[in-house]
């Protein structure tokens, strides 16, 4: 027997948010704003804000989140990924072992609470939030200063231990290390005061203390993916963490609603949440500001698990 996931206000029928999604490309970033902050100081970050959209336009960023992220979970099961795309955007729900099947990917983040009185599920922001850094980073052109070389997807739980987040660079500097690397922890804020700066400072200080396990747990997957000057920069990544060396850096992201998205000032004092990082250009931040964040993860949620 499926279970309903509660309807909220403004939705769209999957078929209609994929329609404009593939209007513009299933980008996030084409429904974004990005701003600059922080120029000068020694982590400098980025808002993003995602807001003032029509309710087609956000159905469209939820869709795209949760198209991408099934496809990721379902992996080389691509006919669980088809059959659950096709029954979401027909409006039907799967039946037999296929629904099994797709039940299985899904519902380890996604599976909706039957009891009303039960407190918020926080894993399905979290998750969200880590496609949401996922997705705009990927996106996201090469600079003049670097250009990607690799970058790990979100973990399929958000609950598993170990980094939210690694991205190999290659520096097109002319100057200083040829491949760069950023450690990034992701956050959720959903509070009721509206200030993520204990959010920001404990992400620093969870990277400050358990780094070098996060590093080394992202060393697994990166290690099976990539070869050549690359293969072997990862079989270095721990020891230029623990080092502190040039080539090594930190991020952390939060995403939470436009109401607790910094005004002008955040990430002034991130440098001395995690000292041994003390080279330029070595920290970065991230602020994703979405109108009504926890109602927009459970969008996510409702379009993954409709058909099921």
């Amino acid at each position: 027997m499926s279970i309903a996931v509660p309807a909220s206000r403004g939705r769209v029928p999957a078929v209609v948010a994929e329609q404009f999604a593939a209007a513009r490309g299933r980008r996030v970033s084409a429904f974004v704003t990005r701003t600059s902050r922080g120029i000068g100081q020694r982590c400098p970050w980025e808002l993003v804000s995602i807001g003032g959209h029509t309710d087609s336009e956000r159905g469209a960023v939820a869709w795209i989140i949760a198209e991408a992220l099934m496809r990721q979970r379902c992996g080389k099961v691509t006919h669980a990924f088809d059959s659950w795309r096709t029954a979401t955007l027909g409006g039907a729900p799967l039946n037999g072992q296929l629904r099994q099947l797709v039940t299985a990917f899904a519902e380890p983040v996604f599976k909706p609470q039957t009891d009303p009185a039960a407190k918020p599920h926080h894993g399905v922001p979290g998750h969200v939030g880590e496609w949401l850094w996922y997705l705009l980073a990927l996106e996201s052109p090469d600079t003049a200063a670097r250009a990607r070389e690799y970058l790990t997807p979100p973990k399929d739980n958000v609950n598993d231990s170990g980094g939210d987040g690694l991205v190999i660079y290659r520096s097109r500097s002319g100057t200083g290390p040829e491949l760069l690397f950023r450690l990034w922890e992701m956050k959720k804020y959903t509070g009721k005061d509206d200030s993520v700066t204990d959010t920001v400072r404990g992400a620093w200080d969870q990277l400050s203390e358990s780094g070098i396990n996060y590093v080394i747990s992202q060393i697994a997957w990166a290690d099976r993916e990539v070869s050549g000057d690359v293969g072997t920069f990862v079989s270095e990544l721990a020891d230029l963490w623990l080092e502190g060396h040039p080539s090594s850096g930190a991020g952390v992201s939060v995403a939470t609603n436009a109401s607790a998205a910094p005004k002008q000032r955040a990430f002034t004092t991130s440098h001395e949440r995690i000292p041994h990082l003390r080279h330029d250009g070595q920290l970065e931040g991230l602020i994703v500001a979405i109108d009504d964040f926890p109602d927009f993860a459970r969008q996510v949620q409702e379009l993954v698990w409709t058909a099921l």
